[in-house]
């Protein structure tokens, strides 16, 4: 289970010019630690205590699983469309969780009830949706980070979106609000989770649920049973779509590690995001010779 965590842990050593708040923190985190519940949402830190509340916090939420399916597919060359990637998670899904969940915000979407429209009625930046994670793989500039075609993650999207109106079994959560995120929160339990936002004390984290994705990818990739995808694949894109994102959205943020003795949260800074460049942040393929394996094993999962 550490397999995702170590993809950048390890190369975020931290320093003592650099050591956070981590009082602060824990003041946070003991008064915003909750009890787990079903469904997933996205790191975003924009998610209200009413909100999926206890739910899996993970990247891009259910539709970053599609994301890590539309890399294993591209690569493996399998022949799936997005629109079948999509359909194979929601399917898992829908038998594990009971509901696919992805989320949008107010600038793309500034009506809070409508999550759905052509993209002449959203917002005039023209974001795809207001998920930072698939909105960036979306862009031609930067899908490659994600290991996917940009098109792919669009065409997956708008099918999402267009279920969305009419299949009970797809959510689109719509946050509102700006990024605020003072850092991102790797939560390790299986009970407890730290909620996203807390209005009464007007503060916000990127949450990531990492011992709990880790557990529903394998529950995931075992319901899916789709030939010549494994988990070692979905854990290997996961990695690296979830680096990307920590490189485009939290440059410069604290990492915590959060861990829970009995009920009592204890928190603990493993380092903090820093700007990788160009040639750190390009892949190399998972069955590389071990001699670019070694080369480049600062970057890739362990």
């Amino acid at each position: 289970m550490g397999r995702i965590a170590s993809f950048f842990h390890k190369q975020q050593p931290v320093h003592v010019d650099e050591i956070s708040d981590t009082a602060g923190v824990s003041a946070y985190v003991q008064a915003s630690t909750i009890t787990v519940d079903g469904g997933t949402k996205c790191v975003d830190g924009r998610y209200l205590p009413d909100q999926a509340e206890g739910m899996i916090a993970r990247p891009g939420a259910d539709g970053g699983y599609v994301m890590a399916l539309e890399a294993v597919n591209r690569k493996k060359g399998l022949g799936l469309t997005p629109e079948q990637c999509f359909n194979a998670v929601f399917k898992a899904v829908k038998k594990l969780n009971g509901t696919f969940y992805l989320h949008t915000d107010h600038t793309v979407d500034p009506n809070a009830k409508t999550h759905n429209g052509p993209a002449s009625t959203r917002s005039n930046r023209g974001e795809l949706i207001g998920c930072g994670h698939l909105a960036k793989a979306a862009r031609r500039g930067y899908s490659w980070e994600y290991d996917v075609r940009s098109q792919d993650v669009v065409d997956m999207v708008t099918y999402a979106r267009s279920l969305s109106d009419i299949e009970a079994g797809v959510e689109m959560i719509n946050l509102a609000g700006n990024h605020q995120e003072r850092g991102v929160l790797l939560v390790h339990s299986d009970k407890y989770t730290v909620l996203s936002a807390n209005p009464k004390l007007s503060q916000m984290y990127f949450i990531y649920d990492i011992d709990r994705d880790n557990i529903f990818m394998k529950k995931l990739v075992a319901e899916m049973n789709i030939p010549g995808v494994t988990l070692n694949d979905m854990y290997h894109e996961g990695a690296l779509q979830l680096a990307a994102t920590l490189q485009n959205l939290a440059i410069g943020l604290p990492i915590y590690d959060i861990t829970f003795v009995g009920n009592q949260p204890q928190v603990v800074q493993k380092g903090i995001v820093k700007r990788e460049t160009l040639l750190q942040r390009m892949h190399v393929p998972v069955h590389t010779p071990f001699a670019l394996r070694k080369r480049f094993s600062h970057i890739l999962p362990h």
